[in-house]
């Protein structure tokens, strides 16, 4: 991980008012802006760490990954800890999420960063996805080599994604070279779960048809457990 570039993004989320609210808990900044603020903080909990790191613990023992490696997150938040984890290996790392006010923000915390590509909408709406046609060199599809997902839990399942009439070809089968590393839970109880799982066969079962699994793993969480499935799309 760049533990310079964590820093960088931390100082930027942490701002001067947030510490002051530790110190000062009657502090007038309406309800909204601490929501925002305690929503920022617990992107970097413990819990993220331990469930993120196993992720990327994982996707890096595969040495699947080099310089001109480009990575694409669905339902990125704030990137905050998969992008310094793999910033300096890869080309291009794309992160998409629906939320405005965390795409405005991630763009502020990885201001300067050129190999960071913020895109805010739905994975699930094909009007986000208008730049890749068919046959263009410039399509996620021919380029990405590794497709992130870590909040399974929150959407439709993977096997859901596409394709839309206009496309000829169904999504999932137009990658090529293309990894997969996801993850889901069994907190059911947390009220933007809409798609959890009990465990990692049922998780297995919201995978694409040509999804072939090289690593899974269970990450104890004092919520419910987290499942992580690694592995590759099939299109040979």
């Amino acid at each position: 991980m760049d533990i310079k570039l964590l820093k960088i993004i931390l100082d930027n989320l942490i701002s001067p008012s947030m510490r002051d609210v530790v110190n000062n808990p009657s502090d007038k900044r309406g309800t909204n802006r601490v929501s925002e603020e305690k929503d920022m903080l617990d992107s970097f909990s413990p819990n993220q760490f331990l469930s993120k790191m196993n992720l990327i613990n994982h996707v890096k023992s595969l040495n699947i990954l080099d310089k001109e490696s480009e990575i694409v997150i669905f339902g990125s938040w704030y990137g905050s800890i998969l992008v310094p984890a793999f910033y300096d290996d890869v080309k291009l790392i794309t992160a998409i999420d629906m939320d405005r006010k965390v795409i405005l923000k991630a763009k502020e915390m990885y201001k300067g960063y050129s190999k960071v590509d913020f895109i805010e909408g739905d994975v699930f709406d094909k009007r986000i996805w208008h730049r890749f046609k068919e046959d263009d060199e410039w399509d996620l599809f021919k380029r990405c080599n590794l497709v992130i997902n870590t909040s399974c839990e929150h959407m439709k399942s993977m096997k859901d994604w596409g394709p839309f009439p206009e496309y000829k070809t169904p999504w999932w089968k137009r990658f090529k070279n293309t990894h997969f590393a996801f993850q889901s839970n069994a907190m059911f109880d947390i009220p933007t779960h809409s798609n959890c799982v009990n465990n990692i066969e049922e998780f297995k079962k919201q995978l694409p048809d040509n999804a072939k699994v090289l690593i899974e793993d269970e990450i104890p969480d004092d919520r419910g457990t987290r499942f992580t499935l690694i592995g590759k799309i099939c299109n040979e």
